[in-house]
């Protein structure tokens, strides 16, 4: 099962729910192969330049005598983090932007992710609150006591000293 976090427009979902974002919390191939270019796909500009910038200059460092496991090592780490991370690193992007996650859903995958955020709105009942009950307890019944007459004792807390 994949957890999806469920992000809104800036301005609010549309009528059809087109600006609803449903990202997936799980790992990523595409930035374990090519962290740059997935970054780059979901317009990640600065973390693509950074990200491309490192893997070059790890590239040299793999290049010079004695260091060629480090470089290896650093260039597989930047895409390890990114393919765990990134997904991570998107949402932040778009909260920062002004998205609002509304929720996060479970489900083995997107379409079935959909209907269960969906089937929990519903657009057509208004939003209709009651007010609840003052649960008071009745003078005449009490006796004086904080607590209702209770001979048998069946309160399991608060006896007020009784046994």
């Amino acid at each position: 099962m994949t957890s999806y976090l469920v992000l809104e427009a800036p301005g609010g979902p549309d009528r059809d729910h087109r600006t609803t974002r449903f990202i997936a919390d799980r790992f990523v191939w595409l930035a374990l192969v090519a962290p740059w270019l997935w970054l780059a796909t979901n317009r990640l500009w600065l973390a693509a330049i950074l990200v491309f910038a490192a893997l070059i200059i790890a590239g040299q460092i793999s290049a010079l005598a004695g260091f060629e496991p480090v470089g290896l090592l650093v260039g597989l780490a930047i895409s390890v983090i990114t393919a765990l991370e990134g997904r991570h690193f998107l949402v932040r992007h778009l909260l920062k932007k002004g998205w609002q996650m509304k929720s996060i859903v479970t489900a083995p995958d997107l379409s079935s992710a959909e209907d269960l955020y969906f089937s929990e709105r519903s657009t057509d009942v208004p939003d209709m609150t009651t007010t609840q009950p003052v649960w008071a307890p009745n003078p005449e019944k009490t006796g004086g006591n904080s607590f209702i007459n209770d001979p048998a004792g069946s309160f399991l807390f608060d006896l007020n000293g009784r046994r």
